[in-house]
């Protein structure tokens, strides 16, 4: 499974890549899904660079605090709030 997770995340970046510049009508059920994908990789990231440092309470508030910063961004430059997307 993990190798076609990958695999998708390669060819959905490809798909990206080959249609730069090319105006898009992404919905906000669209944001919402990449906004998943990026939770998904960044948590893994973070537990593989804080895991030998941080307790679990620790990466548990480091992991809402990056939640909250990503809704925060996300609303601030697109208008788009996550918590309203994912409630429909």
């Amino acid at each position: 499974m993990e190798q076609n997770i990958k695999e998708s995340l390669e060819y959905l970046s490809n798909l990206c890549l080959e249609n730069a510049g090319n105006k898009i009508n992404y919905t906000d059920e669209d944001l919402a899904d990449t906004v998943m994908i990026l939770q998904e990789v960044l948590s893994s990231k973070m537990y593989d660079f804080h895991k030998d440092k941080l307790s679990k309470e620790q990466m548990l508030q480091l992991a809402e605090e990056s939640g909250k910063s990503i809704r925060q961004t996300i609303l601030l430059f697109t208008g788009v709030d996550l918590h309203d997307v994912y409630k429909k």
